[in-house]
């Protein structure tokens, strides 16, 4: 595109463009190389001041270390957040202040109040570990079809300023209009496009964080079929772009819940659909019931943590293999070194799994309502116990060519 611009120039040296360049043009210009550094901007590993601060905040030293490659996976990250009017509904939790060991108190309030509680989550965490992120309110508080937007990490010598006004805006931001997602796609699609050359040559793609409440309107505010095809056909165009998306719900609306969920089967898309907090530590203890879904991965999830073990722990019970990886990720690698692997030595591995778990701290349970361990071994035993039982079971009937019923 520069060289496009300079070519122009050259061809046209009396033409208003070459004297008095257009002042959207430059600023294009300009915001285009600014992305074009960003992209190619390599993240430092975290520091001890920054991986002391994510364990304050109840991340594991295994988890916090492994968002060194993910943030030189993920060059940017765009977050669309819907403060459409049906925000305001009142069936929202906030989740108070969250250390490990103690107690989450969780504040019934207005889906917005939760989203918001969410983005300031990932405002401060955006900034602490310096993984650049672009917001923008599905609506402007102003009343203008002009998108809202503002970023973080962008500008490393002025984190402190960029997060002060991120906060500023979104909390004095209100829920009002209606839900026009499909032009906010097209536009974050445009965006991303215009950069996919460089990132398929740096080898990195970037994340899209869907916020919302409600279906799919246009600008006008009617929602129906059509508008929802429209919002399909949008979110295709980002098939076979670098892009990893997350549909975070804010709502336990079954038509809305179950548009979403349909999408995956819908598209060749990279996506996950995350429910609130409590609601996924349902979906993931029904497949996994020996894990504490702690808050730090459900914020993980929140922000596009895109890892092969993590996108199936509410899809179906992990393997011995993923139960190990999963683990790794945790504990952290260089502590896995000489653990048993639990194909071959379940007991050796179980023994490992405790010793490791009694190095960390306890965590709040959604579940169970109460602080214990990130796993619990002897649930997990019993059902390895349980499921070898039921292998040994089927196997001896299909051998003998007897139905086992």
């Amino acid at each position: 595109k520069h060289n496009m611009y300079a070519a122009k120039i050259h061809q046209e040296p009396n033409s208003s463009l070459s004297q008095t360049p257009n002042n959207s043009v430059q600023e294009r210009m300009s915001n285009e190389d600014e992305t074009s550094l960003l992209l190619h901007r390599k993240p430092k590993p975290l520091d001890e001041i920054q991986m002391r601060e994510l364990m304050l905040q109840g991340y594991t030293k295994g988890l916090s270390s492994s968002l060194d490659p993910l943030r030189e996976l993920f060059a940017l990250r765009f977050w669309i957040v819907d403060n459409s009017g049906s925000m305001k509904t009142g069936d929202g939790h906030r989740i108070g202040s969250c250390k490990p060991g103690r107690k989450v108190n969780l504040t019934p309030c207005s889906r917005w109040q939760e989203i918001v509680d969410c983005v300031e989550h990932h405002i401060k965490l955006a900034a602490l570990i310096e993984a650049p992120t672009r917001f923008r309110l599905l609506n402007n508080p102003n009343g203008t079809n002009q998108t809202k937007q503002f970023s973080i990490a962008e500008d490393l010598r002025n984190k402190d300023a960029e997060v002060q006004n991120a906060l500023k805006t979104i909390q004095e931001a209100h829920p009002t209009g209606c839900t026009p997602l499909t032009r906010h796609i097209k536009e974050v699609h445009q965006e991303v496009s215009a950069m996919t050359p460089e990132l398929l040559r740096l080898g990195r793609k970037v994340v899209i964080v869907i916020a919302t409440d409600g279906l799919p309107s246009n600008d006008q505010g009617h929602s129906g079929q059509r508008q929802q095809q429209e919002f399909v056909e949008a979110l295709r165009l980002l098939e076979g772009l670098p892009v990893w998306v997350v549909v975070r719900l804010c709502t336990d609306d079954d038509q809305v819940v179950d548009f979403y969920n349909d999408l995956d089967g819908q598209l060749e898309l990279s996506l996950e659909v995350l429910d609130d907090f409590c609601g996924e530590a349902l979906e993931v203890t029904g497949e996994n019931p020996w894990l504490n879904y702690a808050l730090p991965l459900h914020r993980l999830r929140e922000m596009g943590y895109h890892d092969r073990v993590f996108d199936m722990l509410d899809e179906r019970a992990l393997t011995k293999t993923e139960i190990r990886d999963f683990c790794s990720l945790l504990f952290g690698e260089e502590n896995f070194d000489g653990v048993p692997d639990p194909s071959l030595d379940w007991k050796g591995f179980l023994e490992e799994v405790q010793r490791l778990l009694e190095r960390e701290c306890t965590q709040w349970d959604p579940v169970k309502k109460r602080v214990h361990a990130w796993i619990n071994t002897k649930k997990l035993n019993k059902l390895h116990r349980r499921n070898r039982f039921l292998g040994f079971f089927f196997k001896f009937f299909q051998q003998s060519g007897r139905p086992p019923f």
